[in-house]
C-alpha cells in the first residue's frame, strides 16, 4: 500500500557538515551542467534540451544572484535607502506568507492523511517558513558558491568532482 510507505534520511548534524554538503551537491551539479553542455537548448534532447536544461544553466548561477541580493539588501536597509528596500522586504514578506501558506496547508493535508498529529506542529512551519529566507537560503547560497569553488578547481585540473569534497 502506497500509505504505508517510509522513507528515512540522514541530515548534516552541523553547520559546516551542511555547508560541505551543499558544496558537494553544487559542485557535482556544475559538473553534469558542464559535461552535459551540448544537450542545452538542443532539439534532439526533446523537453529535456529544451526546457529544462536551458532553466538548469540559468540556476547555476543562483548563489551569486542570492547572495548578491541579500548583501544589496542589507546594504540599501542599513545604509538608510528605504526608498528601495522597502519594496524588496514586501516582496519578501509576500513570499513569507506563501510559504507559511504553503506549509500550513501541506502540514494540514499530512495529518489528515495520517490521522492525527504525527509530531509534527503548526507552530514549527510557521517559524520554519519565517526564518527560512534569512537563515537556510544563505546557507545555501554560501555552500553553493564553495561548490562553484571546488568544481572550477577540478575542472580545470581535468578532475572529476569527487563525492568526498
Amino acid at each position: 500500500m502506497i500509505g504505508a510507505a517510509r522513507a528515512s534520511t540522514d541530515a548534516p548534524s552541523s553547520l559546516p557538515a551542511f555547508r560541505r554538503q551543499r558544496q558537494r551537491w553544487f559542485a557535482g551539479f556544475l559538473q553534469t551542467q558542464f559535461w552535459n553542455r551540448d544537450m542545452t537548448a538542443n532539439r534532439r534532447y526533446g523537453a529535456v534540451g529544451l526546457l529544462m536544461l536551458p532553466v538548469k544553466a540559468i540556476d547555476t548561477v543562483q548563489p551569486i544572484y542570492g547572495l548578491t541580493a541579500l548583501v544589496l539588501l542589507a546594504g540599501f536597509a542599513l545604509g538608510g535607502r528605504a526608498s528601495v528596500a522597502l519594496p524588496a522586504l514586501g516582496v519578501i514578506a509576500a513570499k513569507i506568507g506563501f510559504d507559511l501558506a504553503t506549509h500550513l496547508w501541506s502540514l494540514h493535508l499530512y495529518r489528515r492523511w495520517i490521522g492525527g498529529p504525527g509530531g509534527t506542529s503548526y507552530t514549527g512551519a510557521a517559524l520554519a517558513a519565517l526564518i527560512e529566507p534569512f537563515g537556510f537560503q544563505p546557507l545555501r547560497h554560501l555552500g553553493a558558491t564553495a561548490g562553484w569553488v571546488l568544481a572550477a578547481r577540478r575542472l580545470r585540473a581535468g578532475r572529476a568532482v569527487s563525492w568526498q569534497g
